[in-house]
C-alpha cells in the first residue's frame, strides 16, 4: 500500500470498507461556503449573548456560582476534541496516528510520558508555543486558562503543524492519570478542575481505555466524575483491543462497560469503539471486521465535528441563557425577600445566616412565582455552599423585569432566528405560512384545493354552497 503524505494520516484517506453501503460522510475541507455562513451565525450568536445574557451574568455573580463568561475566541474556536485517560493507554498515539507525522514532541513510551497538556492545533510550520504565551494567542481559544495560575501554565503548551486534521478540529493531548497517591507528585495545580474546564469547552471527549488496564485509580474517578455534566460528549476508546484474544476480548468489554456506568451514572450506556487506533498490523484478528468498523465509526464521528458546530454551539448558548435566567430570578427573589433591617443595618456573616436557613424555601417560592422548569433551576447545595463564600452578599441585584424579558425574548425568537437562517430544517407545507404566492398555490394539495385545511379557500367554499 502506498504511504500517506506526512501531515494526512487516516484523515484524508478513504474509510476502510466494513460490509455496508458507503454513506455521504463530508470529506475534511467540504463545504467551506455552508461552514463560513455557519461561522456567521455564530458572530451573531455571541452578539446577542454578550447584549442580552452577560449584563445579568455579572450583576448576579454568576462567574462566582457556575461559570466564568464565554469569551468570543472560545465560542468561535475550531471544534475541540479531548482526550483523557490514565497512563499509557495511546492518547498521544492516536494523535499521531490521526495527524500523520511523527512529531518530536509526541513522546511515546510504555512508562508515564506525556506529563503536560497540549493544544495540538493547526499552523504553517511545526512550533512548540509555551503555556503563557498560548494564552496570549488571539486565534486561539485558552486566555481562560489563566485562572489556574502560572503552576498550571508551566505544564501547558501549544503545538501547531500543518496536519490536514487540524485544519477543521483542534486535538488536546492530556497527562496519564498515575494510580494511587503517585498523581500528586510534582502536581502544583488542580487536575480534575483543568479537565473540567477543558471538557466544558471540547466538542468530544474521548475517554481511552487500555484493554490490558481496566482498574480506575481515585484521580481518574475524580475526572470521569467532572464528566457527568458533559456525558453527551464522551465517547469510550477501549484502545490496543487487538493485543489480547477473543475470548478475553468480551470479557473485557463488559468489566469496561460496568466500570464507566457505575461512575459517569448515565441513564444511557455510553458508546465504547473497540479497536487499537495506530497503523499498526493487528496481533489477534478474530474481531478484525470490527476493529476497522470501530476505526472508521471514529473517524467519521471526528469529521462531522465541524458541520455540527453551529448546532452544538446553540445547544450550549440557550442551555446557558435558561440557567442564567433562573439564577437571576433567585439571586433577585432572595434580595427582595431579606427584612428591612438586615438590609439597612445587618452584617454579611447576619444575612449569610438567614439566607442560608430560608434558602429552600426562598427557591421554591421563586420557581413557583417566576414559573421555572425544575431542570432550570441550580443545585441547591452547590448554590448554598457557593453563597456561603460571596463577597458582597448585600450588593444582590434588583428585579429588573426587562433583563428576564430581554434572555426570554433571546431563547424564544432571536436565536431560532439565528440558526433558522444557516441550518434551518425544512418545513412541511402545513407549516408554510398563507399567501405564499403563485409558485406556493400551484403546490395545493387535493384537501386544501376541495376547501379542507385552508381557512380562506374553505371560506370561499362554504360562501359558494350558500349561493346555491
Amino acid at each position: 500500500a502506498t504511504a500517506a503524505p506526512a501531515g494526512a494520516g487516516p484523515w484524508t484517506r478513504a474509510a476502510p470498507s466494513v460490509g455496508r453501503s458507503a454513506s455521504p460522510v463530508p470529506t475534511a475541507g467540504a463545504d467551506r461556503d455552508e461552514l463560513t455562513e455557519e461561522r456567521e451565525a455564530m458572530q451573531e450568536l455571541w452578539g446577542l449573548y454578550s447584549e442580552a445574557v452577560l449584563p445579568a451574568e455579572e450583576s448576579s455573580f454568576f462567574d462566582h456560582f457556575k461559570q466564568k463568561p464565554i469569551t468570543i475566541q472560545e465560542f468561535l474556536a475550531k471544534p475541540q476534541v479531548l482526550l483523557l485517560g490514565q497512563y499509557s493507554t495511546g492518547k498521544t498515539s492516536m494523535i499521531r496516528w490521526l495527524t500523520g507525522t511523527a512529531s518530536v514532541h509526541f513522546d511515546v513510551k510504555p512508562e508515564p510520558s506525556t506529563d503536560k497538556f497540549m493544544a495540538v492545533m493547526h499552523g504553517r510550520s511545526e512550533r512548540l508555543i509555551l503555556g503563557n504565551a498560548a494564552t496570549c494567542l488571539k486565534q486561539a481559544s485558552y486566555q481562560g486558562l489563566s485562572i489556574f495560575g502560572s503552576d498550571f501554565l508551566q505544564s501547558f503548551q501549544a503545538l501547531s503543524m500543518p496536519a490536514d486534521v487540524l485544519k477543521d478540529i483542534t486535538l488536546v493531548d492530556t497527562p496519564g492519570v498515575l494510580p494511587g497517591k503517585r498523581h500528586s507528585i510534582g502536581r502544583n495545580y488542580d487536575f480534575p478542575a483543568v479537565c473540567s474546564w477543558m471538557a466544558e469547552r471540547a466538542d468530544l471527549v474521548l475517554l481511552m481505555f487500555d484493554a490490558h488496564k481496566l482498574d480506575i485509580s481515585d484521580e481518574f474517578q475524580k475526572v470521569m466524575e467532572v464528566l457527568r455534566p458533559h456525558s453527551d460528549k464522551v465517547r469510550c476508546l477501549l484502545n490496543k483491543a487487538d493485543q489480547i484474544g477473543a475470548s478475553n476480548l468480551v470479557r473485557v468489554y463488559g468489566a469496561l462497560l460496568w466500570n464507566v456506568g457505575k461512575v459517569l451514572r448515565t441513564p444511557e450506556v455510553t458508546k465504547v469503539f473497540v479497536s487499537s487506533f495506530w497503523d499498526e498490523e493487528y496481533r489477534f484478528k478474530d474481531h478484525k471486521k470490527l476493529f476497522d468498523q470501530d476505526k472508521a465509526n471514529v473517524l467519521e464521528e471526528l469529521r462531522n465535528l465541524p458541520r455540527a458546530t453551529l448546532l452544538r454551539r446553540t445547544h450550549t448558548i440557550v442551555e446557558r441563557m435558561r440557567r442564567v435566567r433562573a439564577h437571576y430570578c433567585i439571586l433577585t427573589y432572595l434580595r427582595s425577600q431579606l427584612p428591612w433591617h438586615l438590609r439597612a443595618f445587618g452584617s454579611e456573616a447576619r444575612v449569610r445566616h438567614w439566607c442560608d436557613c430560608n434558602l429552600p424555601r426562598l427557591f421554591e417560592e421563586a420557581q413557583r412565582l417566576h414559573k421555572m422548569s425544575s431542570g432550570d433551576m441550580p443545585d441547591i447545595v452547590a448554590f448554598r455552599e457557593k453563597l456561603s463564600t460571596l463577597e458582597g452578599i448585600q450588593r444582590l441585584p434588583a428585579w429588573d423585569s426587562e433583563v428576564v424579558e430581554e434572555i426570554t425574548r433571546a431563547i424564544d425568537d432571536r436565536v431560532p432566528g439565528i440558526i433558522n437562517g444557516a441550518h434551518g430544517v425544512s418545513a412541511g407545507e402545513m407549516a408554510r405560512p398563507e399567501g405564499g404566492g403563485a409558485a406556493a398555490k400551484g403546490r395545493l394539495g387535493l384537501l386544501e384545493r376541495l376547501g379542507f385545511g385552508n381557512p380562506g379557500a374553505s371560506r370561499s367554499a362554504k360562501r359558494r354552497r350558500t349561493e346555491v
